[in-house]
């Protein structure tokens, strides 16, 4: 998994070369806060394939796992006390 993004969205990159796009906020701490509900689409060539709520929500918590000892890890208000 791959994560990038600026100051206001995270691009991840998983397998296959599947990419979403996430807005959130970075802030100074530095840790970026996601927000949850724009997990929405794929981007393309994979914008097709539905996302369900379990997607999203396995997608967030392997984002939060794979950060969490990064210098800014990200993190999904709604799944904070949710075990990684």
């Amino acid at each position: 998994m791959k994560i990038k993004g600026g100051r206001s969205y995270i691009r991840v990159e998983i397998e296959k070369g599947k990419e979403i796009v996430i807005h959130g906020e970075l802030t100074m701490t530095p840790e970026f806060y996601a927000d949850f509900d724009s997990i929405k689409k794929w981007e393309p060539p994979f914008d097709k394939e539905t996302i369900t709520t379990e997607d999203k929500k396995s997608l967030a918590l392997r984002i939060m796992s794979e950060s969490k000892d990064t210098s800014v890890p990200v993190i999904f208000e709604d799944l904070a006390d949710t075990s990684i």
